[in-house]
């Protein structure tokens, strides 16, 4: 269908944000700072386990809705759950993960957004996407291309929406190709193949693209090993740790940036962008001090945009880094200190594994070997143990703890992979009349 619209209003006026409205009736009280008053973490009951689908559960991340993704690289599948355990419908798409040539993918982490947009990593260089909302409402038709008249010759011209100008219009040029050159028309089209392939989990990012490998100039990008994934909801990038290593200690934390793709209409008669993944700078590399990064193991991002990592190798198995976008382009410098935070004292553990930050920037470390996760307040100072016995033969319940999420309420959710499970905590002083903790 073809259709005489303004480009400049779909052009600039579009935000990077597609609607969507969290639920109301989420309990999404913030977790109180942590005090004096503050007594100890009772587990929740019950906890979720192989009965509810989880195989071996990897990692852990709260939507903007409130709802609990799990990925689980023995099932080739992200589960979702509601608050309450039960499990939502319409996210079938997430069960048994293929890869485009049709082979089965491990998720190893997964982080939403505030579009809604939930991205996975499988261990390798390629990054994935599946939109919540968009499966929600449909998609309607997708731009497929425009014609455009120069305005000195009067030419007219038509140009595909895949090809490399139409890209550098849409994030670069802009305002200044419209200076010359006049919209005449655009041609919308319900591509069938297009729509499936949006609405299916594909690919967002993919290190092995000659733009990504171009830009990444000075490590081996169609090599990267993902391990980590974070997204930050106030601006169009998201944050990725590599822990490939080789010669050149490729050992760091990207930034991929939210690059125009494809003007989508949804069936909600919303014009909305999608957005491939473009590589955008090494922010922290390879180093043996704070705020550097050897062997990460996961990543996380508060409100702040700071980044917190966990990684195996020297010398500090935990660290913050905070932005510093004063200049041309983000400084990121260490947040904590050591000997003088907690949080970077080696002593503290054994094999941390995963870090998570609450809404008050409280910090969570899940220690594998000690089967525990040790918390810390926002200065990186240490507050207490998570840790629970059971009362027939106190051993521990955490067998292989391995991941960690806090959601808006304070509770804090524990993958635990040798148990097939999902422990559940929270603040005894902070509890809600519909939570039941475990006798």
């Amino acid at each position: 269908m073809k259709n005489s619209i303004n480009f400049i209003m779909i052009l600039f006026l579009i935000s990077c944000s597609e609607p969507f409205k969290v639920p109301n009736n989420i309990n999404s009280e913030p977790s109180n700072t942590f005090g004096a008053g503050d007594t100890t973490f009772l587990l929740l009951s019950p906890s979720w386990d192989d009965s509810y689908g989880l195989e071996k559960p990897t990692e852990i991340s709260i939507a903007p809705d409130g709802r609990i993704f799990v990925a689980d690289i023995g099932s080739n599948s992200i589960h979702v759950f509601n608050q309450d355990g039960s499990i939502p419908t319409g996210f079938n798409d997430l069960k048994t993960l293929k890869g485009v040539e049709g082979n089965l993918l491990y998720p190893v982490d997964v982080d939403i957004d505030n579009k809604m947009n939930v991205y996975f990593i499988d261990g390798s260089e390629i990054i994935y996407v599946w939109n919540q909302y968009w499966n929600e409402v449909g998609i309607n038709q997708v731009l497929s291309s425009i014609k455009y008249k120069n305005r000195e010759t009067g030419v007219d011209t038509i140009l595909d929406v895949n090809s490399d100008l139409w890209y550098a219009i849409a994030n670069d040029l802009g305002t200044d190709f419209l200076n010359d050159w006049e919209l005449v028309e655009t041609n919308f089209l319900n591509d069938n193949e297009t729509i499936n392939n949006l609405l299916n989990p594909h690919i967002f990012y993919d290190g092995k693209d000659d733009k990504n490998t171009f830009n990444d100039t000075y490590y081996m990008s169609d090599s990267s090993r993902f391990q980590g994934i974070t997204s930050y909801q106030d601006q169009n990038n998201i944050f990725v740790v590599d822990d490939f290593g080789g010669a050149n200690n490729q050992h760091r934390i990207i930034q991929i940036n939210l690059k125009r793709h494809l003007l989508v209409e949804l069936n909600t008669g919303d014009i909305v962008w999608a957005f491939k993944g473009e590589f955008g700078s090494t922010i922290k590399g390879y180093g043996t001090g704070a705020g550097t990064v050897h062997q990460p193991s996961s990543l996380d991002i508060d409100y702040q945009g700071n980044l917190y990592y966990t990684q195996s190798g020297d010398f500090f198995p935990v660290h913050m880094v905070v932005p510093n976008y004063s200049g041309d382009f983000a400084i990121f410098t260490s947040g904590f200190q050591p000997g003088v935070s907690d949080i970077m004292n080696p002593d503290q553990y054994i094999d941390p594994i995963d870090v998570a930050v609450d809404e008050d920037k409280n910090i969570y470390v899940v220690d594998q070997d000690q089967m525990q996760v040790k918390v810390f307040n926002s200065q990186g100072n240490f507050f207490k143990e998570i840790e629970y016995y059971t009362q027939e033969d106190s051993i521990k319940i955490m067998i292989k703890p391995v991941a960690i999420a806090v959601d808006k309420r304070g509770v804090v959710y524990v993958c635990d992979e040798g148990a097939k499970s999902i422990h559940r905590f929270k603040l005894s002083n902070s509890l809600d009349e519909d939570i039941i903790i475990d006798n």
